[in-house]
């Protein structure tokens, strides 16, 4: 027998003893006395009442629901039946209410699994009878089923909570994480601003050194100067006329003036706060340049007529930067006032026109500073020169604080007492003893003078024009010297170092430069040079644009492993070498080269010697063979 049949019959087994214990509770009431038949009718009267109570309740209610009925417009009609159609549907979805909780909105026809029985509560009969819940009835299990959806339902918000504020606290320790990283590195970024602002000034250094400056260049260099923490100048760094910046701005193509607009950016973002009104005020005159160039272009007129921008100019000339702002802001109120009369475009084109006369004004200003910056440091210069003729050894001038006390520590030290042994000491040079006698005063002069005349040799002896040896050029003082002070002011007006000669010799190294030409000026450092004719002319390094050919090489190798989208490496192929000699004292002498290993055996120093008043020059190039015009030689690969 199963055990499902041995609970069938034990639970028969108790509904027949139950019977049997309500048959002999039911005797023991009948063999009660009649006091017990009178209750019983009490209650069945009592019964009897409430029911007609009842009905006559829900009869009244009747009458009621028809009266209102009765006296319903369409509409609460309407919206009765709609109400009592919804308690129906609420009734009997809550018959056929399924496991599934609200938050699930599945249904039979509308779920990911295609499962049209969704919604039933599934039993598994076996389950059950292991767990011993066989008996248990069906709105029992579907009450356990619900329960246990629901409390995965709340473990599965509990998990998704967990889980967003574990993400919320991941995101919060890395924030703090790059907080304290750009709090550490906070130093790391200055040093990155600072090594790109040296690197610019070297990039600038660069082009100015192989004469091709850009303004953004000159201008740098020029700002520079005045920085009051500059160490000790050397002699390389003030060899630079020091211009006008606005001469730097002028005559410049509009493509020029836009990559100086590009360029002025780089330098406040690098240098912040320093030079920046500087910067600000070159900003506004190129702006004001690049304007005028597109106005131009476009053929549009400013809003001053040219008849009316002299007057203009006149008012503002002679004018202060504190007059001229104080005159800016007059302007600006009366633009914002804007009466019924006003011109506002006139006003507005005049307001512009005067912030750039206050730019250019600021620069003209900053140009003096820098000047008389110029001149002390000449001054000082000039007081360590002198400063080694002291005999009592001391040889330092401190700056003064004033130009008055400068003046007067100068004469101060010219009036001692000079060793004239050491003004005509062997060791210096002719420019270095002209240097010390411009550096006397007229009674040290005086003295001077009188000491060599009593040694013999203030009066050179003349010699005889045909004592002179062949080949020596005679010149005359007068016109040497008149050719020198040509060529010095020739020089002060090109501060690049580019003549109008080598401009077009430069121009004419450029034509015919093909895309796989660029190029190279990489210059191979060479051991002190003396020269016999340095005391006439000083010696120089001559003007040159060389070209590095560059390409494929397309061997068997790199024709198997490579092709068009994806070539192989370039290679030097060429070199094409334009030096211009256009001084050389002894015409008929022909420039000659000479090529010498170096220590890498793959590369060769190739040296170019002309002869005075030029240095030699040498590069560094690839050692290979040579073709003509100095094209490598081509191998070809062969198994």
């Amino acid at each position: 027998m199963s055990r499902h049949e041995k609970k069938s019959k034990h639970h028969k087994r108790s509904r027949s003893q139950e019977r049997s214990t309500k048959k002999k509770h039911h005797r023991k009431h009948s063999s009660s006395p009649s006091s017990s038949s009178s209750e019983s009718e009490h209650d069945d009267k009592f019964q009897s009442v409430l029911d007609k109570q009842r009905q006559e309740k829900k009869r009244l209610k009747r009458l009621e629901k028809e009266k209102l009925k009765e006296k319903e417009t369409p509409e609460e009609k309407r919206a009765r039946r709609l109400a009592k159609k919804l308690r129906k549907e609420e009734k009997k979805k809550k018959e056929n209410n399924s496991y599934l909780p609200p938050q699930l909105a599945y249904t039979n026809l509308n779920n990911p699994f295609n499962d049209v029985n969704l919604t039933e509560t599934f039993v598994w009969e076996k389950k059950l009878e292991v767990e011993g819940k066989s008996s248990y009835s069906r709105k029992k299990i579907e009450k356990e089923t619900r329960a246990r959806v629901e409390r995965n339902l709340r473990e599965m918000e509990e998990l998704k909570r967990t889980r967003d504020a574990r993400l919320a606290a991941r995101e919060d320790m890395e924030m703090m994480q790059r907080d304290a990283d750009r709090k550490a590195h906070a130093e790391w970024t200055s040093k990155e601003a600072e090594f790109q602002l040296q690197q610019a000034k070297v990039r600038s250094k660069i082009r100015i050194e192989q004469n091709r400056a850009k303004p953004i260049d000159l201008l740098s260099r020029y700002i520079q100067f005045g920085e009051e923490d500059q160490d000790e100048k050397d002699a390389d760094k003030d060899e630079f006329e020091l211009e006008d910046p606005l001469k730097y701005l002028k005559g410049l193509s509009q493509d020029d003036y836009e990559d100086l607009v590009e360029d002025i950016k780089v330098y406040r973002s690098l240098e912040k706060d320093r030079h920046s009104e500087f910067w600000r005020d070159v900003r506004c005159v190129v702006d004001d340049e690049l304007r005028k160039l597109r106005d131009d272009r476009g053929r549009l007129g400013t809003s001053i007529h040219g008849s009316v921008q002299q007057d203009v100019d006149k008012i503002f000339k002679g004018k202060s930067v504190d007059e001229l702002c104080q005159l800016e802001r007059t302007i600006v109120n009366k633009v914002n006032a804007g009466g019924s009369g006003t011109d506002i475009s006139y006003w507005e084109g005049l307001l512009m026109h005067l912030k750039v006369y206050i730019a250019k004004t600021r620069l003209k200003e900053l140009h003096q500073k820098m000047l008389k910056l110029k001149l002390a440091r000449i001054r000082e210069e000039q007081m360590r020169e002198v400063g080694k003729f002291d005999l009592e050894g001391r040889t330092t001038v401190k700056k003064r604080s004033s130009s008055d006390n400068e003046e007067e520590d100068i004469e101060k030290k010219l009036r001692r007492k000079i060793d004239l042994d050491e003004l005509e000491a062997v060791e210096l040079d002719d420019e270095q003893k002209e240097m010390r006698w411009k550096h006397l005063t007229p009674e040290q002069l005086e003295t001077a003078t009188l000491q060599l005349y009593e040694r013999g040799g203030y009066s050179p002896i003349y010699g005889d024009l045909n004592n002179a040896m062949p080949g020596i050029e005679i010149l005359d003082e007068d016109a040497d010297m008149k050719d020198l002070l040509e060529k010095r002011k020739q020089h002060r007006k090109v501060p690049t170092g580019v003549t109008k000669l080598e401009a077009e010799m430069l121009a004419m190294a450029r034509k015919g430069m093909g895309g796989d030409e660029s190029t190279f000026s990489v210059e191979q450092p060479l051991e002190a040079q003396t020269h016999l004719w340095s005391d006439k002319y000083r010696p120089r390094k001559p003007t040159y644009l060389n070209r590095v050919q560059t390409g494929f090489d397309w061997n068997k190798y790199n024709q198997t492993h490579y092709d068009m989208d994806n070539p192989p490496p370039k290679i030097v192929q060429g070199y094409k070498f334009n030096i211009f000699y256009p001084d050389l004292l002894d015409p008929s002498q022909t420039p000659s080269f000479t090529v010498t290993p170096c220590d890498d055996p793959d590369f060769a120093v190739i040296k170019f010697k002309a002869g005075p008043p030029y240095e030699d020059i040498a590069f560094k190039c690839v050692n290979r063979e040579w073709e003509l015009w100095f094209v490598f030689k081509r191998y070809r690969y062969r198994r």
